[in-house]
């Protein structure tokens, strides 16, 4: 049975602009050489042991959360020795932390991670889910997982894994204290933690390989997400998109799937991350919609993050020599049948849309090679900016051939 991850990995770019294609070459190598030289996160990742330990988990600084740790009864402990130094974070506590009185249960073994963006969607996605997906692996039956209390995290972890959200999940407030007999602080190589292979831990975590079960008489269809950066409420870092431009893109995109997917019950859905009153789209709707996706269209965004939901297999093909209302994990594990993403991102040309430029900001950087989906990528045109950018329709229209075939 063949893994996913030995499809190929390469991802596409879709071009006339010659000039473009030997720097873009370059990139990929360049990813390449970066993903292959790592090792295991469990080969480099450091767990700093504290006994008798208490912890207090500090306001938000930046993007890390910052951690007061101290050995309750050893007054000579300092997590700065321990950590030697060079894992920013673990702080020595204040004489208030000393005196804080523990509140809630008082633990047996525990697991600490102090996570990264706390409260930020797209980042605990593709930046805190793989760790604690081989946090998950990791810990002893008995141990319990300490995470910063927050309501996105909360319903994200809920639908990744209700069961170890319930009950090996214990979600710690700010500048409150807690007691573990034994407290493992981990303390990855920083910052690319998502390189040392945790993303095949996550996927074979939340989309497991196997036979999947369809509801008798199910009407599958080939769905299309079109991310949009067009309404000023979903755009950070840049890249908006103008109405006309958008809708021709539309357009293009809608005409493309009439004519490839003709026979095949397809439909196009526009994503922005919010509802019609402006409310954030939940969680659970937002997975639910990627995983029901065949297609993944849009410029570089933290909404794209949520490709990492998306099935193994587009759910509108069919394998006629399978049994009615199954789909067997070779299927699932077919190449071809990946679901397929394309990516606007920035090249040469484009180079002044945002910090990064050019090609790095992509989610086949982030998430490394997203070896479950097919990948593609077009260019911004040469007249995008910070403040808008643009696509070449030719160069869309020669992508979406491509990804529609």
């Amino acid at each position: 049975m063949r893994n996913l991850y030995h499809c190929n990995l390469s991802s596409t770019l879709h071009t006339y602009d010659n000039l473009e294609k030997l720097p873009y070459f370059k990139f990929t190598a360049r990813l390449e050489e970066i993903f292959n030289r790592h090792e295991t996160l469990d080969k480099v990742a450091h767990l700093i042991s504290v006994q008798d330990a208490r912890l207090v988990f500090r306001e938000r600084r930046a993007s890390v959360v910052e951690s007061a740790v101290w050995n309750g009864s050893d007054k000579d402990y300092s997590v700065l020795k321990a950590s030697h130094t060079r894992h920013r974070g673990w702080c020595e506590p204040s004489v208030k932390e000393r005196s804080m009185i523990c509140l809630g249960p008082s633990f047996n073994l525990v697991y600490v991670f102090r996570s990264w963006f706390t409260g930020v969607h797209g980042h605990f996605l593709h930046d805190n889910l793989p760790v604690i997906a081989w946090l998950r692996q990791i810990m002893p039956p008995q141990a319990t997982l300490l995470l910063v209390k927050d309501a996105l995290s909360e319903r994200i972890m809920d639908l990744a894994d209700h069961e170890f959200a319930t009950q090996r999940i214990a979600w710690v407030g700010y500048n409150a204290s807690t007691c573990a007999a034994e407290a493992r602080l981990l303390a990855p190589p920083s910052p690319q933690w998502r390189e040392h292979g945790l993303l095949r831990l996550l996927r074979s975590w939340i989309r497991p390989p196997g036979i999947a079960s369809l509801a008798p008489n199910s009407h599958t269809e080939a769905v299309t997400i079109y991310y949009s950066r067009r309404k000023s409420q979903s755009v950070q870092h840049g890249r908006y998109m103008l109405k006309a431009h958008e809708e021709a893109i539309l357009s293009l995109i809608h005409s493309k799937m009439k004519v490839a997917l003709k026979g095949v019950h397809s439909r196009l859905v526009v994503y922005d991350g919010h509802l019609r009153n402006g409310s954030s789209i939940p969680i659970a709707r937002q997975a639910e919609l990627f995983q029901s996706a065949s297609f993944v269209i849009g410029p570089h965004g933290a909404g794209l993050a949520n490709i990492v939901w998306l099935p193994n297999l587009r759910p509108y093909l069919h394998h006629s020599t399978l049994p009615a209302g199954t789909r067997s994990s070779d299927a699932e594990q077919n190449c071809q049948d990946r679901p397929r993403v394309l990516e606007m991102i920035c090249g040469t040309r484009s180079d002044s849309v945002q910090n990064g430029c050019p090609y790095w900001k992509t989610f086949h950087y982030i998430f490394p090679f997203a070896f479950w989906v097919e990948y593609h990528h077009v260019l911004f045109a040469a007249n995008s900016s910070e403040k808008a950018t643009w696509i070449q329709l030719d160069e869309l229209a020669l992508a979406l051939d491509s990804l529609f075939l």
